[in-house]
């Protein structure tokens, strides 16, 4: 089984005057985006794809506590 993962930040293009939009995707257990998250600087979407992967992992550990149970797919994240 494929794990979740989040992508890396990547430009997603311009935003008229104001300059670049950037993003970060975070895909499912078949490889799939399922949403991406934008933001106005590099460096916004940099801070927010280590809070997704912090998120990601909380779940992680609380999925191996609760193994014996139905839960959500391991993460990965890099």
């Amino acid at each position: 089984m494929k794990r979740w993962r989040v992508g890396d930040v990547q430009r997603l293009g311009a935003r008229g005057a104001t300059g670049e939009t950037w993003g970060v995707a975070l895909y499912d257990e078949t490889g799939k985006p399922c949403v991406t998250f934008g933001y106005p600087k590099e460096t916004d979407a940099k801070a927010g794809r280590e809070h997704i992967k912090a998120a990601l992992i909380g779940v992680a550990s609380v999925t191996k506590v609760r193994d014996d149970e139905r839960t959500l797919s391991p993460i990965e994240h890099r």
